[in-house]
């Protein structure tokens, strides 16, 4: 008489595997995750650059506008100039004239400061753009071989899973209700072959010598007084 735990424990290590395969599919999005994290780093330099440089390229507009701002200034002082009733009012526009010259020839001066700047800014951001093409470029061949991993694994797992539901059939539907319950808790095992010394296969645990016995019984199906795992003791 056959045991009706054969079945259960062929199933077992199909199902074994098939949660290998499973677990693998389900870490490889870390893994990925892992490596695209080593470009942190150089995805921040070069956003800092790229945060620089328009922080340079706005301050020069601000400074292109407030010199266009005091050229227009200046065109309407001269015009009141000509239209000086008094020395005084004439030295006045003079004297308004020489202090907006005074102010543009300061945004200049600092105009001429941000665009060097801004050229230094921009070597910069293409250095770290290039670095971080080049790091990319080095884990690229990595993710490709994790994405061809993935496929590989969900086609062997898809596979896996018609022979296992196959399997699945031979077996007696309440103690398969039963080993799936105990494997769903465990995530390891829920079928254990009793080991020498009468010891649990699963938890290692001394067995009473009734378990022991029972265990061989194809008429009984017992569990471990300690796990509650199903302990299966074929005979030799």
């Amino acid at each position: 008489m056959s045991h009706p735990l054969e079945p259960i424990y062929a199933l077992q290590k199909k199902d074994r595997r098939l949660i290998k395969i499973l677990r693998e599919i389900r870490d490889i999005p870390q893994r990925k995750s892992d490596i695209e994290a080593q470009l942190s780093g150089s995805k921040q330099k070069l956003e800092m650059a790229l945060d620089s440089r328009k922080h340079t390229e706005a301050t020069l507009k601000e400074q292109e506008l407030g010199a266009e701002v005091l050229n227009e200034k200046i065109t309407k002082y001269k015009n009141q100039q000509m239209e000086a009733q008094t020395n005084d009012q004439y030295r006045a526009f003079v004297k308004e004239i020489g202090m907006a010259e005074d102010e543009i020839k300061a945004l200049e001066e600092k105009e001429i400061q941000l665009m060097e700047s801004l050229e230094q800014g921009k070597a910069i951001e293409a250095e770290c753009k290039a670095r971080l093409d080049e790091d990319m470029a080095g884990i690229a061949d990595e993710l490709a071989e994790l994405d061809a991993r993935a496929a590989e694994l969900q086609e062997k797992a898809k596979h896996m899973k018609a022979d296992r539901a196959r399997a699945a059939k031979s077996c007696d539907k309440a103690l398969l209700q039963k080993y799936t319950r105990i494997l769903n808790n465990k995530r390891d095992f829920a079928v254990v072959m009793v080991e020498p010394g009468g010891h649990c296969g699963g938890c290692h645990m001394k067995l009473p010598p009734q378990v022991t016995n029972d265990a061989r019984n194809p008429t009984k199906i017992v569990a471990c007084n300690f796990c509650g795992r199903i302990v299966y003791n074929p005979a030799p």
